[in-house]
């Protein structure tokens, strides 16, 4: 029991820590654009910090494993965010009326099948060694691969949205 317990434990500090890791990243952002130089670099210092944390915790659950596999069990998270959370994430916020919520969880859903798909495709990658280069669309999270889309299929969003992933 106690074993059980130290995993859960393990579970809970790994997204604790993520959660942690990406809102200090996105506080970075709002104290660059408020002109608060050395507090965005605290924030994206902290954000490190908690990355290291977070990856602790993911060794210690043995859920890291080689790319195959990694490849494979991100797949199947994305699938299941996008059929078994994102539909009923949707369907509250409509019954709460909260639409613009259910549109964020829509677009959300649909770039997670996205997502499954990338993964699923790079496995030909590990085999033909493909090098291509990705956009992610910073409004809706969209992912292209090879050039940004004069549009995003998701938002709409044009091709100026896209960031390029180095």
């Amino acid at each position: 029991m106690s074993e059980e317990k130290t995993t859960e434990n393990l579970r809970v500090a790994f997204a604790a820590e993520s959660k942690a890791l990406v809102r200090n990243r996105l506080f970075a952002e709002v104290a660059d654009e408020e002109g608060y130089e050395q507090i965005g670099r605290l924030f994206r210092a902290v954000a490190e910090a908690e990355s290291v944390h977070a990856k602790n915790a993911l060794r210690m659950l043995g859920e890291m494993q080689t790319t195959e596999e990694n490849l494979k069990v991100a797949f199947e998270s994305e699938t299941a965010a996008k059929d078994d959370y994102y539909p009923g994430f949707i369907k509250q916020a409509e019954a709460d009326g909260r639409s613009n919520v259910a549109l964020i969880f829509s677009r959300a859903r649909d770039v997670e099948e996205r997502h499954a798909q990338l993964y699923k495709g790079a496995l030909d990658y590990l085999v033909n060694e493909q090098v291509v280069d990705y956009y992610v669309c910073t409004v809706c999270g969209f992912v292209a691969e090879k050039d940004a889309p004069d549009q995003c299929p998701i938002c709409q969003a044009k091709k100026e949205a896209f960031k390029k992933v180095t």
